[in-house]
């Protein structure tokens, strides 16, 4: 319903980041991000071969999802009673839903942590959160914005802010992120500078479940 009433005069959908914006601005960020768990652990439990290949499949959430009980108690919930492994889920949280609520984030954390569920950092770097919070935050990942990963290849400062939170996520005992990788350039310096992992179109561009897992897609 939120998706189709949010469309131009020509009938194209906006942008993903705009329907986002709107629906936290209306608060039904917690009622979007719902529908996104429920679809998502749905179809795995729907195709228990494609979901017994999944080591970790990764979920973003808004910042009053982070602070509503009734999403809190779905979503544990749902993973009591599902076949699927609590640890196959990492549930990723922005710098500024952090600060939004530091004692009810860290309640969520707490809790889905106790399930079995990883967390991760996500658009770090560009927010508000300083490092001081990052140790009394239960994550398993900084995720490092894409805007210094793009600016690797001619950016001594994007370097050197890509050093600095991979240095600082491994003291802290976690695992540092590239995001937007898009070429093979870039790669070659988040591995000398480090880093753990990288996302972006360097290894693929986004396509139907049904095509990534290689079954029929739906008609």
């Amino acid at each position: 319903e939120v998706l189709m009433r949010w469309r131009d005069a020509d009938g194209k959908l906006r942008p993903p980041a705009e329907l986002i914006a709107a629906a936290e601005r209306y608060r039904l960020g917690p009622r979007l991000d719902r529908y996104v768990c429920g679809e998502v652990l749905a179809w795995l439990e729907a195709h228990p071969e494609a979901a017994a290949k999944v080591e970790q499949c990764s979920i973003n959430l808004g910042a009053a999802t982070l602070t509503d009980e009734d999403f809190s108690d779905y979503f544990a919930n749902w993973l009591r009673r599902s076949p699927l492994r609590p640890e196959q889920f990492c549930l990723e949280i922005t710098e500024t839903s952090v600060v939004r609520d530091m004692t009810r984030t860290r309640h969520f954390i707490s809790r889905m942590r106790d399930l079995g569920c990883r967390f991760a950092l996500d658009d770090f770097g560009t927010g508000f959160c300083s490092f001081g919070y990052l140790r009394d935050l239960d994550v398993d990942y900084l995720k490092i914005d894409g805007s210094f990963v793009r600016d690797l290849d001619h950016s001594g400062l994007s370097e050197a802010v890509v050093r600095s939170i991979t240095e600082i996520a491994h003291l802290l005992g976690k695992r540092a992120v590239g995001e937007q990788a898009e070429t093979e350039l870039q790669l070659q310096h988040l591995r000398a500078l480090g880093v753990d992992y990288a996302q972006g179109y360097v290894f693929q561009r986004p396509q139907p479940i049904e095509a990534f897992f290689g079954l029929p897609e739906k008609t």
